[in-house]
């Protein structure tokens, strides 16, 4: 299969899949190296654990292995598989990369299409390479740019004024770009967060001088931070019963506003500002 242009979906548009024999006892380890490599793709640009689980399990028929049990957790997935007396266990490490739904989109898109027969085994091995190589859909500028506009209408929410939101911009802008450079530099998560956050807030704190609503600045320039995506797919995890894997995700973004308290905190001390 040839790979489109970049906005044009990887597996919009498959070949008919010819027909996959069972695999032998011997192929049953490459069968779950291409489980490991789908549920990894999925976990890492968002998915939560019982959506990995459930797409790993709906595999199975079409890679003819007979059972699969599978853990998924936060950062690892630990997965089983089963073919008349053989059996195939592997775990895996799985990188934190970031919600990125174009990436998600692709994998659950091509996923769907193998289920139906349309996507050999063969050719979801070769898909989800190219998939792993995607870059993501927006430049780092887009991204950039962005982020400062939404903190900045967040700050107008908070009852800031227009100098007030022209920081916020501004610095969340800067923090955006630092994160992006550090994260590059697969520097520790938890301090990225930390010198993000004290990015964020030294930035803003402009706002003291050049604004009469400089609290709104401050506070609105950290929400970049926020972990959205964590926080949903903790509560979802949990409501499914994967209780160790809502937990883990839970603590992480603990530590994530605690990482943002200490930032913003540290800056609200030495400037003495009451937020």
């Amino acid at each position: 299969m040839s790979l489109p242009d970049q906005n044009a979906s990887i597996v919009a548009t498959p070949e008919p899949a010819a027909d996959w024999p069972p695999p032998e006892p011997a192929a049953l380890s490459s069968m779950v190296d291409l489980l490991v490599q789908a549920g990894s793709l999925l976990l890492q640009h968002g998915a939560d654990a019982a959506r990995v689980e459930a797409s790993l399990k709906q595999l199975g028929p079409g890679l003819g292995i007979d059972r699969i049990d599978a853990v998924v957790m936060s950062k690892t997935i630990l997965l089983t598989a089963t073919h008349e007396d053989a059996h195939h266990t592997r775990v895996a490490r799985v990188p934190i990369v970031g919600v990125n739904m174009n990436s998600l989109n692709e994998v659950e898109q091509l996923l769907g299409l193998f289920q139906q027969g349309r996507v050999t085994p063969g050719q979801l091995a070769a898909i989800l390479e190219r998939i792993a190589a995607l870059r993501h859909h927006y430049s780092r500028t887009v991204i950039v740019a962005a982020t400062g506009f939404a903190c900045a209408a967040f700050c107008r929410l908070f009852g800031g004024d227009w100098a007030a939101m022209a920081v916020t911009g501004v610095a969340a802008a800067a923090a955006a770009w630092i994160r992006m450079a550090l994260n590059q530099r697969h520097i520790n998560y938890f301090l990225v967060v930390l010198i993000t956050a004290l990015t964020a807030s030294l930035v803003a704190s402009s706002a003291l001088w050049l604004s009469q609503t400089p609290q709104s600045a401050l506070t609105a320039a950290v929400l970049l931070l926020v972990p959205g995506a964590p926080l949903i797919n903790a509560s979802v995890d949990i409501l499914h019963g994967h209780i160790s894997a809502g937990l883990a995700l839970a603590t992480t973004s603990l530590v994530v506003f605690l990482g943002i308290a200490l930032g913003l905190g540290i800056v609200a001390r030495l400037l003495q500002v009451q937020l």
